[in-house]
């Protein structure tokens, strides 16, 4: 088992690293070279992230989705608690201002 795992070392060696050798440096250096001239000769600038939304415009549509979401849980915890017979007051208050918000937008 020994002498089976020398043999391939022992061919690894004398063919397979001369080869990469000869031609992996051939192809780094070539690479190399043309990276080098690309970036001298080309200075294109990269935009690099963007807006993403942060417009007046999404800003006001994303306030009005979470609007939306919170008026839902809100009238969903009214109902609830109108079947419990607690007091309603604040929740229909907060479901006042949240449909007030939606109606501005």
């Amino acid at each position: 088992m020994k002498s089976n795992k020398l043999l391939k070392l022992t061919l690894g060696v004398f063919f397979a690293l001369p080869v990469t050798l000869f031609i992996g440096n051939g192809l780094v250096a070539s690479h190399l070279s043309d990276r080098v001239e690309y970036e001298l000769l080309n200075e294109d600038l990269i935009a690099c992230g963007g807006g993403g939304g942060n417009s007046p415009a999404a800003k006001k549509a994303k306030a009005a989705r979470k609007a939306k979401v919170k008026l839902t849980v809100k009238k969903k915890k009214l109902a609830e608690a109108a079947a419990a017979g607690q007091p309603t007051a604040d929740l229909q208050a907060e479901i006042d201002a949240l449909e007030a918000l939606l109606e501005k937008n």
